[in-house]
């Protein structure tokens, strides 16, 4: 799961478009086992995640008819998305333990299976939200809504770089003022998927070397992981 969180965030980094930026995202999806996505970021009512969505795969069709039957007024993933709860795996069995025995029938007759709910990060007057839809009866990995939200939020980020939507300040760009030159330089070629191995070999450095300032950086940015640490990279 880590290695496939890995090159989602590589890809959408390096996405330079609309159209490239919804490819890798679609990629993505794919690669955590889900089939289509919709990301809406700075809506003002939850419905618009439906009506305007910022990102999607899901046909012209498919939201003039889920809008026509009045989900977006009683959809209970709309509700979630507007909270601010952690990520949400959701399956037949959620919607029997609640009672929403509607919206039970309503993803069955659609064929859905499951998903997962992000509610990302936003400004405190907007709603912002990544959702995983999956038509197939699959094992999911049990870390798979901490991927999705990684994806959520790098995929927001990057959205707001090529002016899709107007973005907010990133919580990390004082950090990164704290590395060096050779560090954001190191964490440009982390964020592109590059090993430490490959690093050292492009920037004429010792893999030791560059093994001391990855720890470093991770340090100064305050992260655990290269993923992270990509993710922060992806949002300047």
């Amino acid at each position: 799961m880590l290695d496939i969180t890995a090159k989602a965030v590589a890809d959408i980094c390096n996405a330079n478009d609309k159209i490239e930026l919804k490819s890798v995202i679609h990629s993505a999806v794919q690669s955590l086992g889900f089939d289509s996505f919709n990301l809406g970021s700075e809506k003002t009512a939850k419905g618009q995640f439906m009506t305007d969505p910022t990102l999607t795969n899901w046909s012209y069709d498919d939201l003039v008819a889920y809008e026509r039957n009045g989900w977006s007024e009683r959809d209970p993933l709309l509700d979630y998305a507007a909270s601010s709860g952690a990520p949400l795996h959701w399956t037949h069995a959620t919607w029997q333990a609640q009672n929403r025995f509607d919206y039970l029938e309503y993803v069955q007759s659609s064929g859905l299976v499951s998903g997962v709910t992000v509610p990302l990060l936003s400004k405190p007057d907007q709603i912002s939200a990544l959702t995983l839809l999956s038509w197939s009866a699959r094992e999911h990995h049990k870390d798979v809504t901490q991927a999705a939200a990684i994806l959520g939020m790098v995929a927001t980020q990057r959205a707001a770089a090529i002016g899709l939507i107007s973005g907010q300040t990133s919580v990390g760009s004082a950090k990164y003022r704290s590395l060096s030159p050779l560090q954001r330089e190191i964490l440009k070629w982390m964020a592109g998927g590059k090993t430490n191995t490959e690093i050292a070999v492009i920037l004429g450095q010792t893999k030791r070397s560059i093994d001391y300032h990855v720890i470093e950086i991770l340090k100064k940015l305050e992260v655990s992981t290269r993923t992270q640490a990509a993710a922060i990279f992806a949002s300047l």
